[in-house]
């Protein structure tokens, strides 16, 4: 049994590194990004049925339309990746999912009411409600689930031989190929951690820094706290393009066909720049 206490917290607890459980489903354990982010992937999927419904050669509404250029500008990205809008096209649902859910889940911490609202459980006082994006679990097993899609995709229209010429040359027996090509099999495991940790450390230092500035700020944190807000809006849309925008470049190399007489070559400089642009919060 729990109740639930509506509210803004008292007194200020600080912000967990690990996201609290809440409560347990069939003997698992439910913590509070989890939860959220449950929440937060049906707002996501209801609001693009809406706009689907609402879709149309001329778009229903302004939100119809804004959904309609998102879709536009990711395919147009796609192009540039894939080198063809077909192949744009049939990896849209993967990377809209990924731009929209995590766009959402760093924006929904912005929100006033999420994080102080909280339940008190068998452990103690926890805050029902914690961005999916802010939980270091959350942002790995979408990093797993990202990158274990790619190479899915890579198997699926290469083969499996054809996949592996992306890591191993035809001599593999040869030990200096053996070795460079344990290596390229190493870096997608390094790319689970790059993306994670990244998308995890922003977010949550952002998180940590608005509720520090608002303790010191005393009465006056509302003011204090203003150009933290906005500075972290402007963190949060560029980590989720920045996440969309590196699986895209993944997916691209991944799926790239080198005995293709005119492979498409990726697109990495938009990639490289947000990654540079990223190390400087």
């Amino acid at each position: 049994m729990f109740n639930v206490l509506t509210g803004f917290a008292s007194e200020a607890t600080g912000i967990p590194l690990a996201a609290e459980p809440i409560f347990h489903f069939l003997g698992l354990s439910i913590t509070n990004s989890m939860f959220f982010g449950v929440v937060m992937a049906a707002i996501v999927v209801g609001l693009f049925m809406w706009a689907a419904r609402r879709s149309n050669v001329k778009p229903g509404g302004k939100f119809s339309f804004a959904v309609e250029t998102l879709v536009e500008a990711i395919i147009k990205l796609g192009e540039d990746n894939f080198g063809s809008r077909e192949k744009a096209i049939k990896h849209l649902p993967l990377l809209l999912t990924l731009f929209a859910f995590i766009l959402f889940s760093n924006l929904a911490g912005l929100v006033p009411g999420i994080g102080t609202v909280n339940i008190t459980t068998d452990d103690g006082v926890s805050p029902l409600l914690r961005p999916f994006t802010t939980d270091l679990n959350a942002t790995l097993a979408m990093a797993i689930l990202t990158i274990g899609t790619i190479q899915f995709y890579a198997i699926t229209e290469l083969g499996i031989l054809g996949h592996l010429k992306h890591y191993f040359t035809d001599k593999p027996y040869k030990p200096l190929n053996l070795f460079i090509g344990l290596l390229d099999v190493m870096g997608e495991f390094i790319r689970i951690i790059t993306l994670s940790m990244r998308l995890f450390g922003v977010i949550y230092a952002g998180e940590v820094l608005i509720h520090v500035v608002g303790e010191l700020a005393g009465n006056f944190g509302w003011a204090a706290t203003f150009p933290v807000y906005l500075m972290e809006i402007f963190f949060g849309v560029i980590q989720a393009y920045l996440f969309m925008m590196l699986a895209m470049v993944y997916m691209a190399i991944a799926t790239r066909n080198d005995h293709a007489e005119h492979p498409p070559t990726p697109d990495h400089s938009s990639a490289d720049k947000l990654t540079a642009a990223s190390g400087t919060k």
